[in-house]
C-alpha cells in the first residue's frame, strides 16, 4: 500500500494520493497523533518503522496495526514550484501488512520513486503530478513484487544469487525488447523464461 502526504500552508499535512483505504486512515492516525513516519519524512529523506508500537512515536503507538500495517517506510518529497518560490513538502508512504516487510533494496527503490517524484511535481506542477503518483505508485509496488517473484522462480530454477536472478531477467528484458515487469509477469504466471530472442 503506499500514500502520498503534502504539507499545506507551511503545517498542515493531507493525503493526495493513495492506494488503499488503510494507507489513509493510517496517515490520517499519524497527522492527529502529530508524529509517525510520514510526518518525520517531511524533514528527513528515509524514515523506517520495522513494526508498531515504536518507541520514537508514543502517542502514535500501535494505532497503524489497528488498519491492518505493521510496517511504514517514508520518503521525503521536495521540489520547488515552476515560479521557485513555492516548495512542495510532502512524504512518498509504503505500508505493509506484515513486520520488517522493507529491506535496503526496498529502501534503495523507494528513494529512486522519491526522487522522480519531486522531480515530476516540479515539472508537470503538484496537483497532476500528484494525482498521478498514486496509480504509479501503486505499479510500481505491483511490479516490485512480480520481479520478486520471478527472481525466487529463477534463483531456484537456476541455482543462483538474487543479482544474478535480477541480471537475467534484465538480459531477457533487452533481448526480447519488452519492459522487464513483461518479462517477469509471463516467467511467474507461465515458468516460461525466454533468454535470447527467437527468430
Amino acid at each position: 500500500m503506499a500514500s502520498i502526504t503534502v504539507q499545506e500552508g507551511g503545517a498542515r499535512l493531507r493525503t493526495r494520493a493513495s492506494t488503499q483505504p488503510e494507507a489513509f486512515a493510517v496517515d490520517a492516525a499519524q497527522y492527529e497523533a502529530k508524529e509517525g513516519p510520514c510526518v518525520d519524512a517531511i524533514e528527513e529523506p528515509v524514515v523506517y518503522a520495522a513494526s508498531f508500537p515504536d518507541p520514537r512515536w508514543p502517542t502514535l503507538a500501535s494505532r497503524p496495526t489497528e488498519s491492518g500495517v505493521e510496517a511504514v517506510v517514508s520518503f521525503r518529497l521536495r521540489a520547488c514550484s515552476r515560479a521557485d518560490d513555492d516548495l512542495l513538502a510532502g512524504s512518498l508512504n509504503a505500508y505493509a501488512p506484515v513486520s520488517n516487510a522493507f529491506d535496503d533494496e526496498a529502501q534503495e527503490i523507494g528513494l529512486i520513486l522519491a526522487a522522480h517524484a519531486s522531480v515530476a511535481a516540479r515539472v508537470v506542477g503538484e496537483r497532476e503530478a500528484l494525482e498521478h503518483l498514486g496509480q504509479n505508485l501503486h505499479d510500481a509496488l505491483s511490479s516490485r513484487d512480480v520481479i520478486g517473484q520471478a527472481k525466487g522462480i529463477l534463483m531456484e530454477r537456476l541455482r543462483i544469487t538474487p543479482e544474478d536472478a535480477f541480471d537475467a531477467l534484465r538480459r531477457s528484458s533487452q533481448q526480447l525488447n519488452v519492459k522487464l515487469r513483461q518479462v517477469a509477469e509471463r516467467l511467474a504466471e507461465t515458468g516460461a523464461f525466454e533468454s535470447e530472442r527467437r527468430d
